[in-house]
């Protein structure tokens, strides 16, 4: 037979076995891995439940968005203690700092829009700021306010605010306070600097602060959120602030303190306001934030080397931590989050999610309890499937004044 019959004669071999071939290869291969069904939820709901038996939260409003939905949305408990009125997804709560986001949002938008220069000073927005170096007052730049380095030390003259101090005046003695570190230089935690961004707002908009928030942010997103203690109380549906006293529980008389700085705890939100935040956060919501500005805001400035000891007691899921423009940003687990905390006399706040996963929760509570920042890794655990940390600790024993698990991590 001549070389070109063979191979003739082999390529028909090779074309009638090749099924058979085909079929023996695929049965050696190992069978694909599959995943058990996601339960995320399902786990967070059910140790939601176990913790709104600790005792711990007077009030509690849960909300998860997933993929762009509200996947799950949870109220807990009472509007006050020694009242029957129910928290409801439209209870009004104090969001605290969680408001610093929204004014980081209206820059960011206003700086997508060619509007805002977000390097460009703050000193013409707002003439009389001063600094005990006079050179570098002249430095801040609006970026510097929204990511807390202008250089003051932490919480500058917020003892002030809390004794009435009216703002006007404690910005006047901002130049008797020693700075930490030149303008842009490291990272401090501020309140009053952080309500300078409020002129800029004002000036660039035509718009008092809170009315242009109102109108470029909670309108078009759909948000019932105010500011003030009038628009807080306009109807009963507002949870009642709790601390802790002898017998447990107990409401606190409302301070309007943070009201006067409204960029940095002003906000008055429900648990429907704030999804719809996360949402527009998670890029649900373009023509409101854009890609573009979403980025601006979310994008790390500073790293936040002392916030790694505050949040210790997540052990070694957070690895890296920083500031961008009203959000925090940590490495959680090998993974970017975005996330904040809030909190005020009676009230706490929390709101993160993982940007890359479509995932984000949002809680606020009516009492000083430190249990509910444990929502957040709670959730992201059981949707990485990691190890279980009992972060709410549920399988602790409670001291006698009920204040925290003396058997577990501390807070």
């Amino acid at each position: 037979m001549s070389w070109g019959g063979l191979k003739g004669l082999l390529a028909g071999a090779v074309l009638l076995f090749a099924p058979l071939l085909d079929a023996q290869a695929q049965m050696r291969l190992p069978p694909e891995p599959r995943l058990a069904p996601d339960k995320t939820l399902e786990i967070f709901s059910d140790k939601l439940d176990r913790a709104v038996k600790t005792g711990d939260f007077v009030g509690l409003a849960v909300a998860v968005v997933k993929d762009g939905d509200i996947a799950l949305l949870r109220t807990y408990g009472k509007r006050a203690v020694n009242a029957p009125d129910p928290i409801t997804p439209s209870t009004r709560f104090r969001i605290a700092s969680l408001s610093k986001g929204f004014a980081a949002g209206l820059a960011a938008q206003l700086a997508d829009k060619h509007q805002l220069d977000l390097e460009a000073p703050v000193k013409p927005y707002a003439p009389g700021f001063r600094l005990a170096r006079s050179d570098e007052a002249e430095k801040v730049t609006i970026a510097h306010i929204l990511s807390h380095r202008t250089g003051l030390p932490p919480y500058a003259y917020d003892n002030l605010l809390e004794a009435n101090v009216p703002v006007p005046t404690i910005f006047d003695r901002l130049s008797r306070v020693k700075m930490i570190c030149p303008v842009g230089r490291c990272y401090s935690y501020q309140n009053v600097a952080y309500s300078l961004i409020e002129p800029v707002v004002a000036s660039i908009s035509g718009e008092p602060f809170e009315r242009a928030v109102a109108n470029h942010l909670f309108k078009p997103l759909g948000m019932k959120a105010s500011y003030g203690m009038s628009a807080f109380q306009s109807d009963d549906n507002w949870a009642r602030p709790h601390v802790r006293g002898r017998s447990g529980w107990r409401v606190a008389p409302p301070d309007e303190m943070y009201y006067h700085v409204p960029s940095a705890g002003g906000v008055n939100a429900s648990i429907e306001d704030m999804a719809r935040w996360l949402q527009a956060q998670m890029g649900t919501m373009p023509d409101v934030l854009s890609p573009n500005a979403l980025a601006l805001m979310q994008t790390p400035r500073v790293r936040t080397r002392a916030e790694l000891r505050r949040v210790r007691w997540l052990k070694n899921r957070v690895t890296d931590a920083h500031y961008a423009l009203g959000w925090r940003i940590y490495e959680y687990a090998g993974r970017s989050i975005v996330m904040h905390n809030g909190g005020l006399q009676g009230y706490r706040a929390q709101i993160a999610f993982l940007p890359e996963k479509g995932l984000g929760v949002v809680a606020l509570w009516n009492s000083m309890s430190s249990r509910g920042w444990a929502m957040m890794p709670t959730l992201f655990d059981a949707y990485f499937r990691l190890e279980d940390e009992d972060w709410l600790r549920l399988d602790c024993t409670q001291d006698q004044r009920g204040t925290r698990r003396v058997s577990c991590a501390s807070d």
